[in-house]
């Protein structure tokens, strides 16, 4: 059986990281994400998921925004290779003992550099960060993302390049993040995918079409993705990165995707 856990930047941003895991706790979750590990009271987290029986699943290995690429070095850009890496080393040497996987986003599609040579740059850095995450035991998941709604620009975009990248990179600490809400919107066909490459994946994230919402709010059949994913026989953890409406309950939209992945893993 798959764990559910809940980001929070997407379903209690405005809650203290204590209020946070007691929130998400009491809904029946199995785990947190919490990105923005820099500007976060490492210690108060970690108090807070022992007091409410929780772990930290995965962290960001950027800045505020939790991300390389986004607040952090572009590791799409050759030039940036060595603070990329530092980033994600630090990020598996600081906090590595408390989370299982550490996010890597990629950064913009560079003017002027050839694709080929983006991969590559993506690639090496993959590569050089590998033995840190190996060292503290987690595993970096290289993540996907819409560049049509959400992050236009963006280099890495589809299922089919991610898997390139973590075949290319050829560690066993380094997978393939699939976030169903991005990957909705690049490509579709979400359970032939995760049937296809779920050998590959590190972690899920998830979030209604359109709207970037609740499970249940939009085009998404979940009861079929969360069996094709239990289907693969993956045991990690599922994210909720939602941001749930103005007039929903977080905490009941939390149970629900609870409520779905026992009914698929039954």
């Amino acid at each position: 059986m798959f764990d559910i856990h809940a980001t929070k930047w997407a379903t209690y941003p405005d809650a203290s990281a204590t209020e946070f895991v007691e929130a998400v706790a009491t809904a029946g979750a199995d785990a947190v994400e919490y990105l923005g590990w820099r500007d976060a009271d490492v210690e108060e987290l970690v108090a807070a998921c022992d007091e409410h029986g929780v772990d930290w699943v995965s962290t960001g290995a950027g800045g505020a925004a939790g991300n390389v690429g986004h607040d952090a070095p572009a590791i799409t850009d050759p030039d940036c290779h060595d603070d990329a890496v530092a980033a994600i080393e630090e990020t598996c040497e600081t906090v590595g003992e408390y989370v299982d996987r550490v996010v890597v986003t990629v950064g913009p599609d560079q003017t002027g550099l050839e694709r080929a040579t983006q991969t590559n740059a993506v690639v090496s850095v993959l590569r050089a960060a590998a033995p840190a995450a190996a060292a503290a035991d987690v595993t970096l998941v290289v993540e996907p993302l819409n560049t049509r709604v959400d992050h236009p620009g963006y280099f890495l975009e589809t299922v089919d390049h991610g898997v390139e990248v973590v075949e290319s990179v050829d560690h066993p600490n380094v997978r393939l993040l699939f976030d169903v809400y991005h990957q909705q919107i690049t490509e579709g066909d979400l359970v032939s995918r995760i049937r296809t490459f779920g050998e590959y994946v590190g972690m899920y994230h998830v979030g209604d079409v359109p709207g970037r919402h609740e499970l249940g709010t939009g085009e998404v059949n979940w009861a079929t993705v969360f069996e094709a994913i239990a289907d693969t026989g993956y045991e990690g953890s599922v994210g909720l990165e939602y941001v749930p409406r103005e007039d929903a309950d977080t905490g009941e939209t939390i149970a629900h995707a609870v409520s779905l992945r026992n009914d698929a893993c039954e």
